[in-house]
């Protein structure tokens, strides 16, 4: 299917968006992705995450081509009257609004619930925030790394000594994008079937804290983060010439695992009989394993895993990820040229139609690039 020809579930669909950074406009792009007309607003500096990271030209970095690919862009100051106004015109003929301030924000720049949806009574307002909408740290900064810590992710990520560790690809922002998307998608549903808008609040700490529940539940039970995998031998193993992960987490891999890996006296030995065995004696495992990946290549042992139906993956970087042979075989990813920056992996959306060469969802909006087309369709031209 090419974005460009096959009618999509948001079609006709009007998002103003007006979030910055990362979860924010990673929603908008899913929103845009799947047909709707999504109207980036930007303050007259642009959003800050044109500046965020690896730069791609002007005004533009990986961070922001990855969130915003397939919007319009248009320039509006909310602290003045005209770029209020723009955004109120805009309001009255859309069916979501986005931001992203701190509590109270929208409301003292005029773009609050209250005061947009008596123009729009329709209206599916999200807001995307770093703690919500009420609450001691309502009105406190957020970031990817404050979450992270906040959330309890950095602990279960130590380092080698046991102190907490980020995790470098910001997790909690694309999570709570992903989080607002479904989040989002509901209440249009709802809409459609009941009638009416509503106001959305996303924030960053609660969908950490749903992305972390398995954890939450488990610490509960059994406070001390386990060292090491909770399920040896599951974990990554220097090979001959690069690195493989093995995951062992039913007996039958296992048993498996010792075949490929002609250990036939680890899968006799009680001493690994069960998970809870192999913990136990995890000091006594993992030698014998490591000994035995160490003295294969990778393209040796992935193929026996295959063979044998070992879960196992080699440990990629993202340039040979995106380059595997099966990320080509089931089109997983879109290459497109942008300005001077070599080709660059778009993902295509799971549901979405593929995007193809030309295809307008492909775009990365300049900033204010849209401003003539986007006043005409208002009637402002």
């Amino acid at each position: 299917m090419n974005g460009n020809a096959v009618k999509q579930p948001f079609d006709g669909l009007r998002v103003v968006d007006l979030t910055q950074g990362l979860a924010g406009p990673y929603c908008a792009m899913l929103m845009a992705q799947n047909g709707a007309d999504v109207i980036k607003v930007e303050p007259p500096e642009g959003d800050w995450s044109r500046r965020l990271g690896v730069s791609l030209g002007p005004e533009r970095t990986a961070a922001y081509v990855a969130t915003n690919r397939g919007k319009r862009a248009i320039v509006a100051d909310l602290k003045s009257d005209e770029g209020l106004n723009l955004v109120q015109d805009l309001v009255s003929g859309s069916d979501v609004f986005m931001e992203s301030n701190r509590a109270g924000v929208a409301e003292r720049l005029g773009v609050g619930y209250g005061a947009l949806r008596l123009i729009n009574d329709d209206l599916v307002y999200l807001s995307v925030t770093g703690f919500g909408q009420k609450g001691p740290y309502a009105d406190r900064p957020a970031t990817d790394a404050i979450l992270q810590a906040f959330s309890g992710l950095m602990v279960s990520n130590p380092d080698s000594d046991g102190a907490p560790r980020r995790i470098e690809f910001p997790v909690p922002d694309y999570t709570t994008g992903l989080i607002a998307y479904q989040t989002l998608v509901t209440a249009l549903y709802g809409r459609a079937v009941n009638g009416g808008g509503c106001h959305l609040d996303v924030s960053l700490m609660q969908a950490m804290l749903l992305f972390q529940q398995q954890g939450l539940i488990a610490r509960e039970v059994d406070p001390a983060p386990p060292h090491g995998s909770p399920v040896p031998p599951t974990g990554t193993y220097a090979a001959a010439d690069g690195f493989i992960n093995i995951s062992v987490v039913r007996e039958k891999f296992f048993k498996a695992l010792c075949k490929v890996l002609d250990l036939p006296e680890l899968a006799s030995d009680p001493q690994f009989s069960s998970i809870n065995a192999r913990r136990k004696n995890v000091g006594k495992l993992l030698p014998p394993i490591e000994a035995a990946v160490a003295r294969r290549g990778l393209s040796d042992l992935s193929a026996s895993f295959a063979a044998a139906d070992v879960p196992h993956a080699l440990v990629n970087d993202y340039q040979a990820a995106v380059r595997d042979p099966h990320v080509a075989a089931t089109e997983g990813v879109a290459w497109f040229t942008l300005g001077g920056a070599p080709l660059l992996p778009f993902v295509n959306v799971p549901g979405a139609a593929l995007l193809r060469p030309n295809d307008r969802r492909a775009r990365i909006p300049e900033l204010d690039g849209d401003r003539e087309e986007v006043l005409s369709e208002l009637g402002l031209r």
